[in-house]
């Protein structure tokens, strides 16, 4: 894999390096460190299947939860002139977390198992706040919950499994 170089791909990696030092996290992935914690985190999305295919439900169930790092299609990057510095990157990146709902009635999850869910996504906001600034790390200066979705369209769930996501917008 090649490694983040550059202000653009190397924003998306202090933000991957800011979800992995998340204790939420890596309690959620299972993960006993940060390196651990990074194995579950894709930059834009998971790997392409061979055949151009979607992945199977039950592959999408076992590599559940993961998270991907992404560039919004909406004004993700740009550099601004500092006076006495030169120029200083800024933009807009976006992070999914996906998990499996650990249970459900129906087609759907518990109502516990949503207020986990919140639980997790409030608690890893608040995480990456506090690593906000440490070297190594994406310095942002806005988090926002784009999107939660507390499990899938009932439509979907066949080809998708059971799931809950939430979707952040950074912007550093």
């Amino acid at each position: 894999m090649t490694a983040p170089a550059g202000s653009m791909s190397l924003a998306e990696g202090h933000l991957a390096a800011t979800l992995a030092a998340s204790a939420a996290w890596q309690s959620e992935c299972g993960a006993a460190n940060a390196t651990e914690a990074l194995a579950h985190i894709y930059d834009d999305g998971l790997a392409n299947l061979a055949n151009g295919e979607v992945h199977p439900r039950g592959e999408l169930e076992n590599v559940r939860p993961y998270a991907m790092v992404f560039m919004p299609a909406s004004d993700p990057f740009g550099r601004r002139k500092v006076a006495v510095r030169g120029f200083d990157g800024y933009g807009t990146l976006g992070l999914r977390i996906v998990r499996n709902s650990p249970t459900q009635v129906g087609d759907s999850p518990t109502h516990d198992d949503n207020q986990t869910f919140k639980n997790l996504v409030g608690t890893i906001i608040d995480e990456l706040c506090d690593l906000a600034e440490g070297a190594g790390y994406l310095n942002f200066h806005t988090i926002h919950l784009a999107s939660f979705s507390p499990w899938p369209a009932k439509e979907d769930i066949e080809t998708w499994g059971l799931f809950q996501a939430a979707e952040f917008l950074l912007h550093w």
